[in-house]
């Protein structure tokens, strides 16, 4: 495709109903402020790179500018990517040398620690490369994240919680007004249980970090209510090491992706309308939180390809039907 044709092609970016409304001011790591982009921005410009990977850097920012106003940057072009498990040539943290240092790690070859550095802050999941697993349900890790206050003067936050499949990443995910062992168990019944025996598959076993929430008491891990309930229902509890990183890989790279393309624009979104609620947040308004973040869980495990290991460019949910087609191996999947 050459750039006269892309000057006279049909752009894949939806134009926005109206202007985005400027973002308020955010400090940088060095202290300076700087303005988030805006998640129109954001969608457009996955939706840019998913339906037209070849563009460069300059195609796409020329593109987003004059659509939208903005022209970014090439570092906060590879951040946005990054959260959404892209990657373009000619933008830092490219597609071209970097998946050749993935495929050399995978292989057992030497990689410099720069490049491991930046493989594993490119995608947490390599991390857990050691422990594959063989299918669906084998090992399920959950934790919870905070995701916005229930008001401007409130202390109490709405808490994501979340179960991601370390085999291709599936997620569900629900909020609760709590990050409590109650809350967890709930969570583990009303979604996680209901969610795996739709699919069929059986639900081995659940790794967690060393929270009080999902252990009762930092000595004994396995004490807990939660640890409990995972025996009675016969579902292995595997807890996270000293030793180890505090959340697992896989926990790690959808926590980025939710982070990005969930919590973030909602904070933004929410921000004027949150001042109204007070102290707590309305049942109605919680009820409508949940809606949005299940359309957006079943735009992530559907229809965002992961471009690098494990799902090598499938969404969670072809990776998944994949593999039942065949044995995982035989599907050429697993590395």
């Amino acid at each position: 495709m050459t750039s006269s044709n892309l000057t006279t092609s049909p752009s894949p970016v939806v134009t926005a109903p109206a202007p985005a409304a400027p973002a308020a001011a955010e400090k940088s790591r060095g202290g300076r402020s700087v303005t988030p982009t805006a998640p129109v921005v954001v969608a457009a410009l996955v939706s840019l790179v998913r339906e037209a990977p070849e563009l460069c850097h300059e195609e796409i920012s020329a593109r987003l500018e004059r659509e939208y106003g903005v022209r970014l940057p090439k570092a906060a072009m590879a951040r946005l990517l990054q959260r959404h498990g892209l990657r373009i040539e000619g933008v830092p943290g490219g597609s071209g040398r970097l998946a050749e240092m993935e495929a050399a790690l995978l292989e057992g070859r030497e990689v410099s620690k720069g490049y491991l550095v930046r493989l594993l802050a490119t995608n947490p999941a390599l991390k857990e490369r050691e422990r594959e697993t063989g299918g669906p349900g084998e090992r399920v890790c959950v934790a919870h994240v905070p995701v916005m206050k229930a008001g401007m003067r409130s202390r109490v936050w709405v808490h994501a919680h979340v179960a991601v499949d370390t085999y291709g990443g599936m997620a569900v995910a629900e909020l609760y007004r709590e990050a409590t062992t109650d809350a967890a168990v709930d969570f583990l019944h009303e979604r996680v249980l209901p969610f795996y025996r739709g699919e069929g598959v059986t639900l081995a076993c659940v790794e967690t970090s060393r929270s009080h929430v999902y252990s009762g008491d930092r000595r004994e891990h396995f004490s807990g209510v939660y640890p409990q309930c995972l025996r009675v229902l016969g579902i292995r509890h595997e807890v996270r090491g000293r030793a180890e990183a505090t959340m697992n890989g896989y926990m790690e790279k959808f926590g980025k992706a939710l982070t990005g393309g969930f919590v973030e624009p909602l904070r933004q979104r929410r921000g004027r309308q949150a001042r109204g609620y007070g102290l707590s947040l309305p049942a109605e308004a919680l009820a409508r939180l949940r809606g949005e973040l299940a359309e957006w869980l079943r735009h992530y495990n559907e229809e965002m390809p992961q471009e690098d290991y494990r799902n090598a460019g499938l969404t969670p949910r072809a990776f998944w039907q994949k593999a039942g087609k065949h044995s995982p191996l035989d599907a050429g999947i697993l590395r």
